[in-house]
């Protein structure tokens, strides 16, 4: 009787034995699937920072366009905004104060501001029978990549 008891009680301890080893074994298992998915993605994360990126740019055309100084569409450029819409009677007192110039006849601007709409470089709008402009924002992006690829290298060669 003694002996079946102990048999019993053994095999039930074998039993949780195994059980733990199961758990151990399943543990050393996940863990490496955990490590070959880590690798993997290292792997990934390798490929694609060698891909190459394109890189962008944004640049303000405005940044790059210059008017004679003096001239009327320098102080109409100078003058005007990107987000406010203003008046003729507006532009005429901003360059009166900010350049000290005081136009005789107002229509004198309006060649250089029709011109400048024409261009594409200025909006103007009719609001309450009154011509209103400001600046058109004028944005461009540019693919530093393609810029590279499209440069021109030049090799001198030696006179003969």
């Amino acid at each position: 009787m003694i002996k079946l008891l102990l048999r019993t009680v053994f095999r039930s301890l074998r039993s949780i034995q195994d059980w733990a080893d199961e758990g151990a074994e399943n543990e050393r298992t996940y863990q490496n699937s955990q490590i070959n998915i880590n690798q993997q993605n290292n792997k990934n994360i390798n490929q694609i920072s060698k891909m190459s990126v394109p890189q962008y740019r944004v640049i303000n055309v405005w940044n790059y366009l210059t008017f004679k100084e003096g001239s009327q569409a320098h102080h109409i450029t100078k003058i005007l905004d990107f987000e406010e819409w203003i008046p003729m009677e507006e532009i005429l007192r901003r360059v009166n104060e900010l350049f000290g110039i005081q136009y005789q006849n107002e229509r004198s601007l309006y060649p250089y501001l029709k011109t400048l709409v024409d261009a594409g470089l200025l909006e103007a709008s009719m609001l309450g029978g009154k011509m209103r402009w400001r600046k058109k924002n004028l944005m461009q992006t540019i693919n530093l990549m393609e810029e590279i690829e499209n440069e021109v290298v030049v090799h001198s060669q030696p006179l003969q």
